[in-house]
């Protein structure tokens, strides 16, 4: 780290950098790091609340539809059942995981910048990893007319 007694010992040995000086470059790294996970914490948050959400939604209400009319019919399938109970779970996970993030996005952590960078490490980028694990289950089950983001498979092997 920038501010260890050996790293400071050595820059101000030579005359590289003050003391004070390497605390303002690790105040401006901290800041920088914080500023540059919150703009990708806000777009996670948005991708997933104005694309993948609404998909999913659509997709479970496809299936749900499914469901019930196979039952009207007198059918019983399980397989459509374990689905929609499988993606209603999955959807409630992506929710809660949005929230968690947006709780994390919204919290400001007091002291120094350091301190801020370490609750971004902390609570942000594991929250943003949850959302992001959730999105990557959804692509896998959405129907693929519904999905409105480029897939994995679109992106490895463009048509």
């Amino acid at each position: 780290m920038i501010v260890r007694k050996d790293t400071i010992d050595l820059l101000t040995k030579y005359r590289v950098y003050s003391e004070r000086e390497l605390q303002s470059r690790l105040a401006i790294l901290a800041e920088n790091y914080v500023k540059t996970v919150a703009v990708e914490a806000k777009m996670t948050s948005f991708i997933a609340k104005t694309m993948i959400l609404p998909a999913a939604l659509r997709y479970q209400a496809e299936v749900a539809t499914a469901v019930n009319a196979t039952k009207a019919a007198g059918v019983e399938n399980s397989a459509q059942a374990d689905l929609l109970k499988s993606l209603t779970s999955t959807v409630t996970e992506f929710q809660k995981a949005t929230a968690e993030l947006d709780h994390s996005i919204a919290h400001h952590a007091e002291g120094e910048p350091l301190d801020h960078a370490k609750f971004t490490r902390d609570k942000t980028l594991p929250a943003m990893a949850a959302v992001r694990a959730l999105g990557d289950k959804l692509e896998t089950v959405v129907a693929d007319d519904l999905w409105p983001l480029p897939t994995y498979r679109e992106i490895l092997f463009i048509k």
